[in-house]
């Protein structure tokens, strides 16, 4: 069997590879949105600082790091995952459907940052539900019911996923930036 090939000699910064598309950034946060199409791969880029990815339907990848061997693995919708600075790979996408994915890099002024408390729903029926945390940073899950308000303490990224518009209480203090898959505030 011949084992496939993951070119990894000239390398790229992850926001100059085409399949990662920044949407947002500031002096915390920068915020992609991934999608490798059905059996594509990436360009080799480089990873410079630590960075959630939290993925979108099922999946199963490969990954090739430059200075390792190639590992499959399998996501679940939903899924978050951490990693650590300096990664250097391609990723190969392995399966029929498209790899999506929000990929939300941890920039040094966010250990500045004091982490607030939880959203909690004030008004209307919804749930929140902590899916990853970590001293830094923690991601939550929100399902929420028409006319729900949710109250939101300290600096926080809010994507929608597909078609849902959340309507906020104080629109001139968010930025909202729009893309075909995700909508960011």
């Amino acid at each position: 069997m011949v084992q496939k090939q993951y070119p990894c000699d000239d390398v790229v910064p992850v926001e100059d590879e085409p399949q990662h598309r920044l949407v947002f950034a500031n002096e915390f946060v920068r915020f992609f949105v991934v999608e490798i199409g059905t059996l594509e791969r990436t360009l080799c880029h480089h990873h410079a600082h630590d960075y959630l990815m939290y993925v979108m339907g099922e999946a199963e990848i490969v990954s090739a790091p430059r200075d390792g061997e190639p590992k499959t693995l399998t996501y679940h919708d939903g899924e978050c995952e951490a990693s650590s600075a300096g990664l250097i790979h391609v990723v190969e996408n392995v399966r029929e459907t498209k790899f999506r994915n929000l990929l939300v890099e941890l920039m040094p002024g966010l250990n500045e940052l004091q982490r607030g408390s939880d959203p909690r729903i004030v008004a209307g029926n919804g749930t929140v539900q902590a899916i990853f945390e970590e001293e830094r940073i923690s991601v939550w899950s929100l399902e929420l019911n028409p006319s729900v308000q949710v109250e939101v303490y300290g600096e926080a990224i809010f994507a929608t996923l597909f078609e849902e518009r959340p309507l906020p209480k104080h629109p001139g203090d968010i930025a909202v930036k729009r893309h075909q898959v995700a909508e960011i505030s």
